[in-house]
């Protein structure tokens, strides 16, 4: 992954990524392996994560950000793709309906048969429309799980989870619209308003005292925010 994207070796940009991530990541199990977050620069506001242990934030997404809170939230909604190993679930669904096989033993023997799996998708499309199939099937499920383990891990961690859905809203252009009972009669319910309708469902089921939880002072964060979208080798190129 790292070969593919321009990623920032700056530890003070890398630090506050990190105690933000840490703050969340402290409340799952403790046997959970350290999961760094790494800033890359991409044309694209996104993040998302890599194995077990990686979860990549572009600089564009940090722009959009208002405040640690909201960071906390999307970190959270990484951390709940990793932790629930939700990438592993559709590798060896994928490794099953492509390949045939229903085990594996060491990491050389998953890199081999990974290998195998794209080669055979990139040379016949009925297979590359199955594995699309198979992913999109996973994914509203998938965003699901990882927006309540971003909601509650976040309130946990003594930040507002309000944040994250302000930040889902905005960031997904749904006006703070989840749609109605006349859209989804019509079938005009996109996913990002059903989702933002699960995430309004998820929110209400927290106490309220988490729910309650105000933003901090954003200050840290906007020097820390200006200092990213402003790093001299970003924005060079």
């Amino acid at each position: 992954m790292e070969t593919s994207y321009h990623v920032v070796h700056e530890d003070g940009l890398a630090s506050h990524l990190n105690a933000v991530a840490g703050r969340v990541l402290s409340q799952f199990p403790p046997d959970q392996a350290r999961v760094r977050v790494i800033l890359i620069d991409t044309p694209e506001a996104n993040s998302f994560s890599v194995g077990p242990e990686r979860i990549y934030i572009t600089r564009r997404m940090v722009a959009l950000l208002r405040n640690d809170d909201e960071l906390a939230g999307l970190l959270g909604h990484e951390l709940g793709h990793i932790l629930m190993h939700q990438n592993a679930i559709i590798v060896s669904q994928l490794f099953h309906e492509i390949l045939g096989v229903n085990a594996v033993s060491d990491r050389r023997d998953i890199s081999e048969k990974l290998r195998r799996m794209l080669d055979s998708i990139d040379r016949d499309p009925k297979l590359l429309r199955k594995a699309a199939q198979i992913i999109e099937g996973q994914e509203g499920i998938r965003q699901d799980e990882a927006d309540r383990v971003a909601l509650y891990a976040s309130a946990a961690a003594g930040f507002s989870p309000q944040a994250y859905g302000e930040l889902f809203d905005r960031s997904a252009g749904t006006n703070g619209s989840s749609g109605s009972v006349l859209t989804d009669f019509f079938g005009e319910t996109t996913s990002n308003l059903r989702r933002l309708r699960e995430i309004k469902k998820d929110l209400r089921r927290l106490p309220r005292p988490c729910r309650e939880i105000v933003p901090a002072a954003p200050v840290e964060f906007l020097t820390w925010q200006a200092a990213v979208i402003s790093y001299p080798d970003l924005a060079r190129r």
